[in-house]
């Protein structure tokens, strides 16, 4: 898999169980020297094309968090069922599915570690991809950035661009200003990341400024283009609909906003 010869799929997020995944569902019962998994992972990126998924299930179901296990689970296996693909608003070079699980037979070995430590394991996983997610929208603000400015120098109106106008510079200089406090932001949390740091606040920092900075980014850059760039013939309808999905996925804006004041309260 680190190879890149395998594709592999995180299942943590269920139909009840988004923003809140130590009530997930799914079960992981022992049998033997097996456990039979149950349960429906939705929302599942790459699930269709997967070698294996890591899934998620309460071995303890009193337990909450402390009761979720982690579990490597080929995708082959008897009791998968893997829904089409969502039809989803943007980010459409990518694909979401839903996975049922029913007593699907994993052997104890691909347990990932002791029973009720999958939690720990995931939040670990989600401090990594909320970078990702900074770094996702860096780089569509910075694409809408671009053609906004492109689009300001070109666009005649009574005879000379637009981006002699005080406003549409005004929408640019603020558009730059929060792009680059996104950077900042991300390259301080990777900079904790690469020396073995915690980093769990500044990588929920990064993820939610730079996630909601590109709202505002790509949403100025389409303003700046008047109608046309409600039109498909302009890339922006693209940023805006790609945009919008960084505030919800990988720890939603509100639960960073949660684990960034847990930080500030625990100081």
């Amino acid at each position: 898999c680190a190879s890149g010869e395998w594709l592999a799929a995180f299942a943590l997020t269920e139909p009840r169980g988004g923003s809140h995944p130590a009530d997930m569902r799914t079960r992981a019962v022992r049998d033997g020297d097996d456990y039979l998994i149950t349960g429906v992972k939705h929302f599942i990126s790459n699930a269709a094309e997967a070698r294996f998924m890591v899934v998620f299930a309460k071995t303890d179901a009193e337990a909450a968090a402390r009761g979720v296990s982690a579990f490597i689970v080929p995708r082959d296996l008897p009791g998968i069922q893997v829904s089409s693909p969502e039809k989803l608003m943007g980010i459409r070079g990518g694909h979401a599915f839903e996975v049922s699980l029913d007593s699907v037979r994993v052997p104890a070995a691909n347990r990932l570690g002791a029973e009720g430590s999958g939690f720990k394991t995931a939040m670990k996983v989600l401090d990594n991809s909320r970078l990702d997610v900074a770094a996702t929208s860096l780089g569509i603000a910075e694409a809408a950035l671009k053609a906004a400015a492109d689009w300001a120098n070109q666009r005649l109106v009574g005879g000379e661009p637009i981006a002699v106008k005080q406003g549409i510079q005004f929408k640019l200089a603020d558009m730059k200003l929060r792009l680059e406090a996104a950077w900042a932001l991300t390259m301080q949390a990777l900079a904790l990341r690469q020396q073995g740091q915690p980093f769990t606040q500044q990588s929920a920092m990064a993820k939610l400024f730079a996630s909601e900075m590109v709202g505002f980014v790509t949403d100025e850059a389409l303003q700046i283009h008047g109608g046309y760039g409600y039109t498909r013939e302009m890339p922006l309808e693209r940023y805006v609909r790609d945009a919008r999905i960084l505030r919800i996925y990988e720890g939603s804006s509100e639960i960073q906003r949660t684990i960034i004041a847990r930080s500030v309260l625990n100081a």
